[in-house]
């Protein structure tokens, strides 16, 4: 091992030697090379926009709800990360629950699909609001769960509550 630690310091100092012995403007070239490429790798990640897509869903899910009956949730879709997401979407499952539509932010109203809706888009560190339409047709207690997602790509936890139908 200290023949090796003796053949670096001795690479040290031939290039120590080397810096000192260059001409002032080379020098100075160096140092700032050096200077831009530090910059370039601490400085620059930071305001990068990339990294994958995260989101959460808040809000409250009704107590009970009538067997067959429309009813209403708002809920919030926040962009927790700092991609964008486009399509924004939210699906939902549960035992004979039936996402009938959405409202985006109040302005626009989307029809689901296959238990899905997806409207609009977000910027990163940004929240809108989403008036979900649903139904729910069995009686009892119902597990419902609404996930967010961008697209069909499932981005955050699933957000969940009980039911109760009568």
């Amino acid at each position: 091992m200290s023949g090796l630690s003796g053949r670096v310091a001795g690479a040290l100092r031939t290039v120590w030697h080397a810096v000192v012995t260059m001409p002032r403007g080379a020098r100075l070239l160096v140092i700032g090379a050096v200077v831009a490429a530090a910059f370039i790798g601490v400085v620059v990640p930071l305001f990068s926009s990339g990294g994958a897509p995260s989101a959460e869903i808040a809000g409250q899910l009704p107590d009970t709800v009538a067997a067959g009956h429309t009813v209403q949730m708002d809920i919030a879709f926040d962009n927790v990360g700092d991609s964008i997401i486009y399509p924004v979407c939210v699906a939902m499952s549960g035992d004979g629950a039936t996402l009938a539509s959405a409202d985006f932010q109040g302005l626009d109203h989307v029809i689901a699909t296959g238990n899905r809706v997806c409207g609009g888009q977000l910027t990163g560190q940004e929240t809108i609001s989403i008036t979900l339409q649903f139904s729910l047709s069995h009686r009892g207690s119902t597990e419902v769960e609404l996930v967010p997602q961008q697209g069909a790509t499932v981005i955050g936890p699933v957000f969940s509550g009980t039911v109760g139908v009568t």
